[in-house]
């Protein structure tokens, strides 16, 4: 995924969910864009319903008591 602002390819997690019934169920994440649309196909042919795609970008957290910079996905 490229970030706008700097310009520069950044990792994103992609989250495969069902809405059923008011509540959000997690089918699928990985960090591979075309193994979750890969997935999604089979999905959709099998049960015959799509799914929501969420995509969270990688940001960079600085922990300032440890002098770290952790990478989590928000």
């Amino acid at each position: 995924m490229l970030d706008i602002k700097t310009g520069e390819n950044i990792e994103a997690l992609y989250k495969l969910v069902e809405i059923k019934a008011g509540k959000r169920i997690e089918k699928f994440r990985t960090t591979d864009v075309k193994r979750a649309l890969k997935f999604h196909r089979w999905y959709v042919n099998r049960y015959k319903q799509g799914l929501l795609m969420e995509i969270y970008p990688q940001k960079k957290v600085y922990d300032w008591k440890e002098k770290k910079v952790e990478l989590v996905f928000e």
